[in-house]
């Protein structure tokens, strides 16, 4: 049986495996900024404890495991003991620890589980279709269209955008989140849905957005 063990703070802590060993797997260690994330953490332990002693697979330093939008990489932290680490808000690099990845997947779940919708997060490096002034903080409106693998879907544009397609540019999910954490939430809302930040905060599902009626 796997079991979590935990040891934590105001300011954070850290929570471990204990029983990977017994089937002939490291034991795995992933560290948190906030004590409200210690839980998340202990569920995203037994998720990949479970799969790992379920479907009999082994994980070694260096390989990499998304975990809802985010990715997470697994370092050497001692003999029989690996660390948990996730990219950067840029994906620029992995940094220790697995915070950033488990607010995206607590925010997403709940936004989704607030509007009766399926988790559909798209990959960070998928590309995403944004106006002049997203990236600046503007107020946006996104909806989420059926599209090609190499997109996310959302199209997210501001009072910029004058509904000359010629304007808009692509650019990488990640970079969009790293700029706008604030629409982070959203990102796992399947495609259909829509939302608009302009006045106040409304998310509606759209069936036309799939249709194209």
């Amino acid at each position: 049986m796997i079991r979590i063990s935990t040891h934590g703070s105001a300011d954070g802590g850290t929570v471990r495996t204990e029983g990977l060993r017994s089937h002939a797997l490291p034991e795995i260690e992933a560290s948190v900024s906030h004590s409200d994330l210690i839980e998340p953490a202990r569920h995203y332990l037994l998720y990949v404890a479970n799969y790992l002693v379920k479907y009999e697979k082994s994980i070694r330093p260096g390989e990499t495991l998304a975990y809802g939008y985010w990715l997470t990489k697994f370092e050497s932290l001692a003999p029989e003991l690996l660390e948990v680490w996730e990219y950067k808000a840029d994906a620029s690099t992995f940094v220790r620890g697995v915070s950033l990845t488990l607010s995206y997947w607590r925010d997403q779940h709940e936004t989704c589980e607030r509007y009766g919708a399926e988790f559909k997060p798209p990959r960070p490096d998928l590309l995403t279709v944004i106006s002049e002034g997203v990236l600046k903080g503007m107020p946006v409106q996104g909806v989420r269209y059926p599209s090609p693998e190499n997109m996310s879907g959302w199209w997210i544009t501001t009072d910029l955008y004058n509904g000359d397609v010629s304007t808009l540019r692509k650019e990488h999910t990640y970079h969009v989140t790293a700029a706008r954490p604030d629409l982070a939430k959203f990102l796992a809302l399947p495609m259909g849905f829509r939302y608009d930040l302009s006045a106040g905060k409304d998310v509606w599902f759209d069936e036309e957005v799939l249709t194209g009626s």
